[in-house]
């Protein structure tokens, strides 16, 4: 029979970017503590001393592209549009974009084939860039790729049942109700995200002898304690661009510009 298990992973991650240099000392930093860029002195391949020999990284096609796209932006435009139970509408909610260059962090975490969290993925346009995980285990053989790509991305949305209008208000760390956790999906409906790029892997899992996919995303912004997730009112009343997005309706269109910062260094308030 068929087994299937689903894991999930979370990320609050507080960096800061200083130069292109992923080796750059200040290139990430967490108060006076400085924390390694997965990409610095990384040569891309599978860390044998973790990964079993048939660690392989599923080729980010087009296809894939659109699909871990599509999976976002129709979610955010319904979360956006009012119509998830006990969350009010969003004024300014971007559409998300491919980036290559978080896509590439991202391939670097699942090619460490385990199930954690790299310590930065800080880019030059994304200083403070956070991270989604999650993992399908299935025996004896492999689900479809296509499959695990949309359900560890739904279920990451799908967190918003255990969170509420008052945690995405001012977001704060912690399980929500239930002790579940609500992080993936305040990453996951960030306004301050406009970007993401994301990876797959598939191996082994020797510890349950079953075959398993990683995937990994990294969104242009992380869950900032004290901060709103997203600002409320109706669907794009408050984008810069004035623009709704002509396929995502609820979704302010692609040339929205988004400061991917903290409030605290932004010039002005938010508004």
């Amino acid at each position: 029979m068929l087994q299937i298990k689903h894991f999930l992973f979370f990320v609050v991650l507080f960096v800061v970017v200083h130069a292109n240099d992923y080796c750059q000392p200040k290139l990430c930093t967490n108060g006076k503590t400085v924390r390694p860029h997965i990409g610095c002195k990384n040569n891309g391949d599978f860390d044998r001393s973790a990964c079993p020999n048939d660690a392989e990284l599923l080729e980010m096609t087009q296809q894939r592209k659109d699909l871990f796209l599509k999976i976002h932006n129709r979610l955010r435009d319904r979360f956006a549009r009012g119509s998830v139970p006990n969350f009010k509408s969003a004024a300014k909610m971007p559409v998300l974009k491919w980036d290559n260059e978080l896509a590439k962090l991202a391939e670097y975490n699942v090619r460490t084939c385990k199930f954690a969290h790299d310590q930065c993925r800080a880019t030059t346009a994304c200083p403070y860039a956070g991270q989604n995980l999650g993992q399908m285990l299935s025996s004896p053989d492999y689900l479809d790729p296509g499959y695990a790509i949309k359900n560890i991305t739904r279920e990451w949305f799908l967190e918003y049942q255990w969170a509420n209008q008052e945690r995405t208000n001012t977001y704060t760390a912690g399980s929500g109700k239930n002790g579940k956790q609500i992080g993936h999906f305040t990453a996951f409906v960030h306004e301050k995200s406009d970007k993401v790029g994301c990876a797959v892997a598939k191996l082994t899992n020797r510890q349950f002898n079953m075959k398993q996919y990683l995937i990994a995303c990294n969104y242009c912004y992380t869950n900032m304690m004290n901060e709103r997730v997203y600002s409320t009112g109706a669907p794009c009343s408050k984008c810069q661009s004035k623009k709704c997005d002509s396929k995502y309706k609820n979704l302010c269109d692609a040339s929205e510009k988004v400061e991917p910062i903290p409030d605290i260094f932004l010039k002005k308030p938010r508004t």
